[in-house]
């Protein structure tokens, strides 16, 4: 194995504190944002975006700016999709190496909602899993530690449940650290902020491709930017056809990175076979047929890879690399605002 990369704006920083100043800071506009704190028995905070609350896009960016730990951006804008306008969020980072800390779901301590048990079930992702180095593959190639002993977990629920405090007692342990000093978001997946979030992850896709999949070391990926459609709200999400997060991302996304390249990489190749157009298998496919229909895409097994190598994951709309090395550009795909229309107005 290669030696460790060690990113130095990370040196004795934790992630989990810097995105606790943006947690805080949501906690204290929480009238303004819709949103609501609470503080459960055992003393963990939840701060609920939409399960009792309605939320919005000023709270959804609030959300994402603590999902990347402070060390990047989120702006709702307006964006014109072929003949119609739709709702986007432009999301940065130019530190994306924070997108392997806390974007990637954890799904070793609560069950991802596609396992079907008699339980709370949920996507958690957060820098609380930097505190244990978690997942592995991201630091079997990183340098960090988080030496904080607060956490922050964003946890997405298919339905409109808060946790429980059995559910938080579980998280707190997992990261290592006392119920009075975790903080969770929760985002349902049938919420604008969920909905929004999950768009957001245009970034989670893009840079899980580039270091997992291919092999990118995280310094030498220099900055990452993102424009996605965002996906109206709807309770049908899971259950019967409709427009999910991942339609958006599919064929709405867009995603800019600045890598440092190596000699005799081929970064046209990979912008290729990161847009969805060159992966038959999915195009024009809604994730709902993907997903729920063909059950092609959430794998029991979780293995990313094969979902990569057979084009059901990890893909998005078009894709532009910057090579810093050489000042070239490497560019694939487009929009597809055709089936994004489709999908939004009569969906399958």
């Amino acid at each position: 194995m290669s030696e460790k990369v060690l990113i130095r704006r990370l040196r004795g920083i934790s992630v989990n504190e810097q995105s606790l100043k943006v947690v805080k800071e949501m906690m204290k506009k929480k009238d303004s944002l819709d949103i609501d704190v609470l503080e459960l028995r055992n003393h963990v905070t939840v701060i609920d975006t939409g399960v009792n609350v309605k939320g919005g896009f000023k709270a959804a960016e609030y959300v994402t700016r603590a999902a990347l730990c402070g060390f990047g951006e989120a702006k709702v804008i307006m964006a014109k999709y072929g003949s119609i306008y739709l709702p986007a969020i432009v999301a940065y980072t130019d530190l994306p190496a924070i997108i392997g800390i806390s974007y990637y779901v954890w799904p070793e301590v609560v069950h991802p909602p596609h396992v079907e048990v008699n339980e709370y079930t949920a996507w958690v992702s957060g820098p609380g899993k930097a505190l244990r180095q978690k997942p592995e593959k991201v630091y079997a190639k990183l340098d960090y530690k988080d030496e904080g002993n607060v956490a922050v977990l964003l946890v997405q629920p298919r339905g409109k449940d808060l946790p429980d405090e059995a559910v938080t007692e579980k998280l707190a342990s997992a990261c290592g650290v006392s119920p009075e000093n975790l903080y969770l978001i929760v985002t349902p997946t049938n919420s604008i902020v969920g909905s929004v979030q999950v768009s957001a992850r245009t970034m989670e896709d893009g840079f899980w491709r580039l270091t997992e999949y291919y092999g990118i070391s995280y310094d030498r990926i220099e900055a990452m930017m993102t424009i996605t459609p965002i996906a109206p709200v709807s309770p049908r999400v899971f259950t019967e056809p409709c427009p999910w997060a991942d339609d958006m991302i599919r064929h709405g996304g867009v995603l800019h990175a600045w890598i440092s390249s190596r000699e005799g990489e081929d970064l046209q190749k990979i912008v290729e076979e990161t847009v969805i157009e060159n992966n038959p298998n999915s195009f024009g496919k809604s994730f709902y047929q993907l997903a729920v229909v063909e059950k092609k895409y959430i794998d029991p097994e979780y293995d990313l890879i094969r979902l990569a190598k057979e084009g059901y994951g990890f893909i998005m709309a078009e894709v532009c690399l910057y090579d810093t090395r050489t000042g070239r550009m490497y560019r694939a795909g487009r929009v597809h605002d055709n089936i994004l229309e489709k999908l939004l107005s009569s969906p399958w």
